[in-house]
């Protein structure tokens, strides 16, 4: 599969699907990675572009894109629209990773909407869960995962040093969101998302990956 992966932000795309990420490639899928801030809030923009790509590292992805919008301000209109399509048009993806409308900022909720026009010729499109993401996140795809690739999503967290002091990069709390997520989804651990399309042609079996 040519995989796509959209967060707003330099850790969003490691917490709500760095677990699917890694299985991607371990299986030998392309993915992207299109971050639309470089941060700047809360440290400075070459700090976390530098811990986003040091994460992306860890998790066997080199194809990595930053757009320039800034943190707190990302627009939904059809400049970020066309930025997006452009940088998916480029590989053609099978499956893009991106955040659910369902979320407290305003950021991921802009994102969202600009993501789902974008990728609307996209075959498959899942959106991700974050700490942010409100109570009517209705999961409705899991990807299950083995203990060790959730260990490699939480190393790829913790490489963003700047954002530690965040309860929920805690590695308890990743481990125990995967592992109820796997409840649900009849195994160990597993990631939960929103189906915003999904063509069974291109339907693929995480639950016997490596």
């Amino acid at each position: 599969m040519k995989v796509a992966a959209i967060g707003a932000h330099p850790d969003d795309i490691e917490i709500g699907a760095g677990a699917s990420i890694a299985v991607h490639r371990n299986r030998g899928d392309a993915v992207r990675f299109i971050i639309l801030t470089k941060g700047g809030k809360v440290a400075e923009r070459d700090q976390r572009r530098a811990e986003a790509e040091r994460a992306a590292e860890i998790l066997n992805v080199d194809d990595v894109h930053f757009l320039d919008y800034e943190d707190t301000k990302v627009p939904y209109n059809q400049s970020t629209v066309d930025e997006l399509e452009a940088k998916l048009a480029d590989i053609d993806p099978d499956r893009v990773y991106i955040h659910a409308e369902e979320d407290t900022h305003q950021d991921h909720r802009r994102a969202a909407k600009a993501s789902i026009t974008a990728s609307r010729d996209v075959n498959q499109v899942l959106a991700f869960e974050a700490p942010s993401t409100r109570s009517s996140f209705a999961p409705q795809y899991y990807n299950s995962v083995p203990e060790a690739v959730i260990e490699g999503k939480i190393e790829a967290i913790r490489s963003h040093k700047s954002q530690q002091e965040k309860k929920y990069l805690e590695a308890e709390a990743m481990k125990g969101l995967a592992r109820f997520r796997g409840r649900q989804a009849n195994s160990t651990y597993a990631e939960a998302f929103q189906v915003i399309r999904i063509n069974n042609m291109y339907k693929s079996n995480f639950k016997d990956m490596p």
